[in-house]
C-alpha cells in the first residue's frame, strides 16, 4: 500500500464511524415507536459511506490541486504523478454508487427522498469543494451538524417509518427522530472541534481558517464541552417527554459518550500538541458508540414491530 492510500484509508475510518453512528441513531429513532425495516436502514448506511468516501476523496483532490499542504503535513512525497487525477476520479466514482443507492431510496420512499438527496449533495459541494470549501473556514460545523444531524437521522427514520404510515409527518414517528438528529449533530460538531483542535498549528501554516485556529484553545474546549452537556439535556428530556421507561437503561448511551467527552476534554487540556490527533478517533468512535447502542437498547424497549413486512 502506498503513502497516499494509506492516508486516505486511515482518514476515511475515523471518519466513517461518524456517518455510520449517525444511520444507527437514524435507525434507532425508527426502532423506539415499532418502525424498523432494515432493508431502506441498510441502503441508507451504504448511502452514507458512499457519500462520505467521496466527500473525503473530493476534499483531498482539493487539497492536492490547490497545494493547501495535508499532504505535506503528513510526510507524504508523491511517487505518482496523476495522483491529483485519481483522487477526483475516485470521488466521481463513488458518488455514481451513492447516487445509484439514493435512486432506489427514492423508489422506496418517494419523491420528497430525490429533494433531501439534492440538498445533501449540495451542502456536500459547498463543504468539500467549491471557490472556498466551508471545512476550511469557521462555518464548516454548520454543514457538519447539518450533515450528520438532521439531514442524516431523520432521513433515515423517515424512509423506514414511510413504508406503512399513511401520514409521513406525523409527531410520533417524527419525535424521537428530531431529538435523536440534535444530539448526533452536537457530537458530530465535537468531532470536528476535536480534529480542529488538533490541526491548529498546521492549519495556520496552510492559512486554514478553522473555528479552533480562530477561536483558541480555550473557546475550543468551552464549546466542546458545552455541545457535551447539552446534547445530555436533550437525551434526558427526550426520555421523559417520551414516557419511556427504564430511564437509566434508555440513558446509558449518553452517559457512556458524555463521559468519554469528559475524558477527551481533560485529554485536550493535559496532552502536548504533537499527541492531540491521537484522539480524533476516539471522537468519531462515540458517535459509533452512541448509535449502534442506542439502537441495540431501543429495539429492546421500544414499541414493538407491527410491521405487515416481519413475518418472524
Amino acid at each position: 500500500m502506498s503513502p497516499i492510500t494509506d492516508f486516505i484509508t486511515r482518514r476515511s475510518q475515523s471518519s466513517l464511524m461518524m456517518g455510520v453512528g449517525a444511520v444507527f441513531a437514524g435507525m434507532a429513532a425508527a426502532t423506539l415507536h415499532g418502525n424498523a425495516e432494515y432493508l431502506p436502514a441498510t441502503l441508507c448506511l451504504l448511502f452514507v459511506i458512499f457519500m462520505q468516501l467521496a466527500g473525503n476523496y473530493y476534499y483531498l483532490y482539493y487539497d492536492e490541486s490547490k497545494n493547501c499542504g495535508t499532504f505535506i503535513d503528513s510526510h507524504i512525497q508523491h511517487t505518482n504523478p496523476i495522483s491529483v487525477t485519481m483522487l477526483r476520479e475516485f470521488s466521481y466514482g463513488v458518488m455514481l454508487l451513492a447516487s445509484m443507492i439514493g435512486v432506489t431510496l427514492a423508489a422506496m420512499g418517494g419523491w420528497w427522498v430525490f429533494i433531501i438527496g439534492i440538498i445533501i449533495v449540495v451542502l456536500s459541494w459547498f463543504t468539500c469543494g467549491g471557490a472556498l470549501p466551508l471545512l476550511r473556514t469557521p462555518f464548516g460545523l454548520i454543514p457538519t451538524f447539518l450533515l450528520f444531524g438532521p439531514l442524516c437521522v431523520i432521513t433515515t427514520s423517515l424512509i423506514q417509518s414511510a413504508r406503512e404510515a399513511k401520514e409521513m409527518l406525523n409527531w410520533f414517528d417524527l419525535t424521537p427522530a428530531i431529538y435523536i438528529s440534535v444530539v448526533m449533530g452536537l457530537m458530530a460538531v465535537n468531532a470536528y472541534l476535536l480534529y480542529g483542535y488538533s490541526t491548529i498549528v498546521t492549519d495556520l501554516r496552510n492559512s486554514k481558517q478553522s473555528f479552533a485556529n480562530q477561536s483558541g484553545r480555550r473557546i475550543t474546549r468551552t464549546v466542546f464541552l458545552i455541545n457535551g452537556l447539552v446534547y445530555t439535556t436533550v437525551s434526558v428530556f427526550m426520555c421523559i417527554n417520551l414516557h419511556l421507561d427504564l430511564l437509566a437503561l434508555n440513558l446509558l448511551p449518553t452517559i457512556i459518550c458524555f463521559i468519554i467527552d469528559i475524558y477527551i476534554w481533560w485529554k485536550m487540556r493535559a496532552m502536548p500538541r504533537y499527541r492531540l490527533k491521537e484522539l480524533v478517533p476516539l471522537g468519531t468512535l462515540n458517535m459509533l458508540i452512541m448509535g449502534l447502542l442506542s439502537f441495540i437498547i431501543f429495539e429492546l424497549t421500544g414499541t414493538p414491530d407491527d410491521s405487515t413486512f416481519t413475518f418472524f
